[in-house]
């Protein structure tokens, strides 16, 4: 996720060669548009659960039209 292209990594492809479509489960494409907000200010959540940068949605069980949860962190406040 921490690609700012928003570009799927190759790491995970298998059989697969750079430039070769991917079906869409196989990755998570992240654009965040007109936001001057640091990725690392981010949290991102699935089924409750942090997400790690290198987590792949394969490993998380998703499945089509599931959901990640984005929070920005805060520090204090009331």
């Amino acid at each position: 996720m921490s690609d700012p292209e928003g570009k799927p990594s190759t790491e995970d492809l298998g059989d697969k060669k750079e430039g070769e479509e991917i079906p869409g489960w196989q990755y998570i494409k992240l654009k965040i548009i007109g936001q001057d907000i640091p990725m690392n200010s981010l949290r991102f959540l699935f089924e409750g659960q942090r997400i790690a940068d290198n987590h792949t949605p394969k490993e998380l069980g998703m499945e089509e039209e599931d959901v990640v949860e984005v929070y920005q962190e805060q520090t204090g406040g009331h």
